[in-house]
């Protein structure tokens, strides 16, 4: 990738920050904190900055960070966006990376892996995890019980609260939807296993 300029640089640290506050990104704003009296010249700046691409506009016409860049940054890393998990009845569990996610390494440990699936469905809900948001899941096979995780069902995946008795599991729901109900299996049994534990939520609003 070719180097950027020094005010070029200003404008994509700027974005960067914005992006790691899951803030929206906008001419107005960046205009406004990096001090220029026109947001022409902001503009220029994020043309240049996407010819060299380090920057892209998603098919809503936000600004994102290329799936190219590697930040050797401390402050950020770049967490994968894995398909989609569902949040009612299990769905296909896809293992593509749709693209990478900047996040502040003030909101993550260094020294674990972490992976974000898109939910879908309303069966978590109350848990305030709606239908589109994105998910922040931290890799672990071994859960707390009373957490939430990222499980899979042979070869389906879903996202609910952990529990278990004995030799079984439960895979609770927590929705106003009476449709949801619990998915009762065997803690060992081979065709369930958990791929990680719930972090926290993004508003899917923020990535349409």
């Amino acid at each position: 990738m070719e180097n950027l300029t020094h005010k070029e640089q200003l404008v994509f640290q700027q974005v960067r920050e914005f992006i790691s506050r899951w803030e929206k990104i906008t001419i107005r704003a960046l205009q406004t904190i990096l001090g220029y009296a026109s947001p022409r010249s902001i503009s220029v700046l994020l043309d240049q900055i996407m010819d060299k691409w380090y920057l892209y506009r998603d098919n809503q016409d936000q600004i994102r960070i290329s799936p190219t860049f590697r930040s050797d940054s401390v402050d950020v890393r770049l967490i994968p966006l894995i398909g989609t998990i569902a949040c009612g009845m299990p769905i296909f569990a896809e293992e593509n990376i749709e693209t990478e996610i900047p996040v502040s390494t003030r909101l993550i440990s260094a020294s674990k892996k972490y992976f974000f699936l898109r939910a879908q469905w309303d069966s978590m809900n109350q848990k305030g995890i709606d239908d589109g948001d994105l998910v922040l899941i931290e890799q672990t096979e071994v859960p707390r019980d009373g957490q939430i995780v990222a499980a899979l069902i042979n070869d389906e995946a879903t996202l609910k609260e952990f529990r278990h008795e004995g030799d079984l599991a439960y895979l609770i729901p927590h929705s106003d939807n009476p449709r949801h109900k619990p998915i009762i299996l065997g803690e060992f049994s081979e065709n369930f296993s958990v791929q990680g534990i719930f972090v926290r939520v993004f508003p899917g609003s923020l990535f349409a």
